[in-house]
């Protein structure tokens, strides 16, 4: 069996989907976090609960009952995706909770596996880890330097995973993240708030001129990928989950304008401090370990996220 935190989520609900097709039993945990409506994660899994493999808790992993409720499962991997996302959000005056959620909630999980016959745990980090290198591609060797909070948080996870796994002979792989795209977007994500408020003829706020400039990749290319690297044996990884080419939001905007077929009403702002300029992912150990015979390109998975919008909010 294998354990997904943050089950209900984004990229958990679409991963708990994608092992489930490929054969997998699967027992998922998220506590419907307060970051964004909890009917839109319900929205997300509500075709996974029939399901006989898919076992769902409703539960902290900060819960002292987590380490009891998994005992006995026989839980081979786990793929931690829980954490408060959002580097917008995360500041020196809610720093606390993002410590709480995404530091100590990855001990907790760590520590509730070790010595249980746990073989591999992935760790789904974040291309913010990086902050601004001066340096494009991002590579794993570069010494990361996060230049913001929600970095750093990052950056801690990936710390204990490799603590625990070097401790208790558990198989780590941190993945880094770049700006994943697609449907069950949260809706505080770019593509989700432009295409909505294109939709909806709402304001779209873009901070900064819009020249920055982000590695886009499409969220079932990154549940594909976290699918295979189960089956590899990789003890102590870092692996970067990017495309390898960037955009920026004003070039992003404009495809999601020619794909609706209607003008979007853009107000810029002043830029966010802690946000980086331009990422782009060095993806030579990504094609290396992946075999990867498959890219989504931009048009086919802004589409795709397109139709998942106007079925969510019935547009």
């Amino acid at each position: 069996m294998i354990l997904v935190t943050g089950a209900s989520g984004f990229i958990g609900s679409k991963l708990c989907e994608a092992l489930l097709h490929h054969g997998h039993k699967v027992l998922g945990v998220d506590n419907f976090y307060h970051n964004y409506d909890k009917w839109i994660k319900e929205f997300n899994i509500k075709n996974l609960l029939g399901d006989p493999d898919f076992i769902f808790l409703e539960n902290n992993i900060l819960d002292p009952s987590m380490k009891q409720l998994i005992e006995g499962l026989n839980i081979e991997s786990v793929i931690h995706l829980a954490d408060i996302p959002g580097v917008n959000y995360c500041s020196e005056v809610n720093f606390d909770e993002y410590i709480k959620y995404n530091i100590v909630a990855t001990q907790r999980i760590l520590e509730a596996i070790k010595n249980k016959g746990v073989k591999k745990f992935i760790y789904a980090s974040s291309s913010t880890v990086y902050g601004e290198t001066g340096i494009l591609p991002m590579s794993e060797i570069t010494n990361p330097r996060p230049i913001s909070l929600y970095g750093v948080s990052k950056l801690a996870g990936e710390s204990l995973a490799t603590y625990y796994g070097n401790g208790y002979d558990i198989d780590i792989i941190n993945l880094r993240f770049f700006t994943t795209y697609g449907p069950h977007q949260r809706p505080d994500m770019a593509f989700h708030k432009f295409i909505k408020s294109i939709l909806l003829d709402e304001d779209i706020i873009v901070y900064g001129d819009g020249k920055q400039r982000r590695d886009f990749v499409y969220v079932e290319d990154v549940v594909d990928s976290i699918v295979h690297l189960l089956q590899r044996e990789l003890v102590d990884e870092i692996i970067n989950i990017g495309e390898g080419y960037s955009l920026s939001v004003n070039d992003s905007i404009s495809i999601i304008e020619n794909m609706l077929n209607k003008k979007g009403k853009i107000v810029y702002t002043e830029p966010l401090i802690e946000e980086q300029i331009n990422t782009k992912a060095c993806t030579n150990l990504y094609e290396k370990i992946m075999f990867r015979d498959k890219k989504t390109d931009i048009e086919k998975g802004i589409n795709r996220e397109i139709k998942y919008i106007k079925q969510l909010y019935n547009i």
